[in-house]
């Protein structure tokens, strides 16, 4: 891709607990140009928010570490920096919207303060500059009445707005990326909306590249140019958006897509969607050949006992499958 900004290599983050190995990103190959917003999806506890802990080095140390593999950004492998380079980069030139912004926001400290406290670290900025910037951030998200807004403590507001601070605090620095790890999660479809397209105003404004971390497949069909899906802590299937949603390779990707409800068939009580049947292995104790194995409608003996290579089909699709691989 021209003009990269973000390069993962050959991802492996394990987390070490009681003699036994998580194996929770396993040889993850990413990509993400200056501007773009790549999609990353799948279901929960398939390796998408360890990923982006991982170009962070936020993964819980001792028990989780990565073993293996590079995370290039602008130059420098984030894998093997040190921590007070790493300080530099987080929240100045990379930020992250965590989950739940409820428990991602101080409660003792007022939003102003929080907010202020990025720009002091990375900025330089006096307090009372902070606040100002502070208050200016407020404005840019979209929260009416600023100026009082700050003074207040986060069980004050409501979760959009709070989504709406998190996305200020994320973006105060101006950061070249940010990782956005289910940033509609808990709202509902009214405020999901209105947090998307500030995302993408956002965007347009300033360049900004996102990696977006979701299970929902309607969000990255809006938001993203590129799509990667994850199951147990690998890329199963990646494609542009409009490749992936017109013809779908991989049967996990397949299932997924199957399991959205169409607006475009009639409304019956009696209709039942599609679920992939089974659970999401043990990552504990991942099987011998395909992780997808058990719950995939089309497995065959090679399936059992190999695991099948992330292949090209074509010059926009990658699939991890051995039904697509030459």
């Amino acid at each position: 891709m021209d003009d990269v900004l973000l390069n993962i290599e050959d991802l492996h983050t394990y987390f070490f607990v009681d003699d036994k190995v998580a194996k929770s990103v396993r040889g993850v190959d990413l990509s993400i140009g200056r501007g773009e917003t790549l999609g990353l999806v799948g279901e929960s506890g398939s390796g998408k928010s360890v990923t982006a802990q991982s170009i962070l080095r936020l993964i819980q140390q001792p028990a989780g570490r990565i073993v293996q593999g590079r995370i290039v950004f602008e130059g420098t492998d984030l894998a093997s920096a040190g921590e007070e380079e790493m300080r530099r980069i987080r929240g100045n030139r990379i930020s992250m919207i965590f989950q739940e912004p409820m428990t991602s926001l101080n409660p003792v400290l007022r939003i102003g303060e929080q907010i202020a406290e990025v720009v002091r670290l990375h900025r330089g900025l006096p307090p009372r500059e902070a606040l100002v910037y502070a208050t200016d951030m407020l404005a840019k998200v979209g929260i009416a009445d600023p100026a009082r807004r700050i003074a207040q403590f986060p069980h004050e507001l409501s979760g959009g707005m709070r989504q709406r601070v998190m996305i200020a605090i994320a973006l105060a620095c101006g950061p070249r990326m940010l990782i956005a790890d289910e940033p509609t999660t808990a709202l509902d479809v009214t405020i999901q909306a209105q947090i998307l397209e500030l995302m993408r105003s956002l965007q347009r404004d300033s360049g900004i590249s996102i990696l977006l971390i979701t299970h929902d497949l309607g969000v990255v069909a809006e938001m993203a140019q590129r799509v990667a899906v994850m199951y147990a802590g690998q890329i199963v299937e990646h494609a542009d958006v409009a490749s992936l949603f017109e013809q779908p390779l991989h049967p996990y990707t397949e299932g997924l897509m199957a399991s959205i409800p169409r607006m475009d068939e009639p409304p019956s009580p009696d209709r039942i969607l599609p679920a992939i049947a089974g659970m999401v292995p043990n990552i504990h104790d991942l099987p011998a050949g395909c992780a997808f194995q058990d719950r995939c409608p089309k497995v065959h003996e090679r399936c059992r006992l190999e695991e099948p290579p992330l292949s090209p089909v074509g010059t926009t699709h990658d699939v991890r499958c051995w039904l697509h691989v030459g």
